[in-house]
């Protein structure tokens, strides 16, 4: 398995040699998939998945949570993974002060949420408001840490991708697309159809 994940690993990489090639890679984002999913050392079954991506050259793979930490060196995921398996059980619980810096950075809750999270974070008694707040921030997380909008993020990034070689194609309302699906954790079905219709009209594999 170890090298099935390295030589994938280096055929995505500009460097030809593992401990060059998995220096090139960061992580991204994280997501936990409801479906059972299969690692990319080929390890089945996975529900913990960490996107990384390759300063160099662009490329995007996914990685088992437990491979990214023993081979690649990368923890991100960890607490991300730890607070979603705690909301999971008990929505009303808190996400990791980390965590809370993740989701914001990635425009997934607002500053206002993020502001409030902040001051309520450690204290034990909340009104009624506060705790609604509170949970419709973590269901916020969850949603946005899902399996669907890592899915909707893959396609948007697919086609940004395709639009670096091809400088005609206007990206305008893709990152449109992208900003939303940022903001809101999934995209509309009338989004997703014209994500699809651009992929399928212009051939983008």
């Amino acid at each position: 398995m170890h090298y099935k994940l390295t030589e994938e690993i280096i055929g995505l990489s500009s460097s030809k040699t593992w401990n060059l090639a998995k220096l090139e890679w960061d992580f991204n984002f994280a997501y936990y998939s409801e479906d059972l999913q299969t690692c990319l050392c080929g390890h089945y079954p996975i529900r913990n998945i960490c996107v990384i991506r390759n300063r160099k050259n662009s490329n995007q793979t996914e990685v088992g949570n437990c491979c990214i930490n023993k081979f690649l060196g990368i923890e991100d995921g960890n607490k991300i993974f730890a607070s979603i398996k705690k909301l999971k059980e008990d929505n009303s619980k808190s996400m990791s002060a980390e965590v809370i810096d993740y989701i914001y950075n990635k425009n997934g809750i607002s500053d206002f949420e993020y502001k409030f999270y902040v001051d309520i974070h450690r204290k034990r008694n909340l009104s009624i408001k506060q705790l609604e707040i509170k949970v419709r921030i973590n269901e916020k997380f969850l949603a946005f840490t899902s399996y669907e909008t890592n899915s909707h993020f893959n396609r948007i990034n697919l086609v940004l991708k395709w639009a670096e070689n091809n400088t005609w194609f206007d990206k305008n309302f893709v990152m449109s697309l992208k900003k939303n699906c940022e903001k809101n954790g999934k995209l509309s079905e009338g989004q997703k159809t014209a994500l699809e219709n651009i992929i399928t009209k212009l051939k983008i594999k």
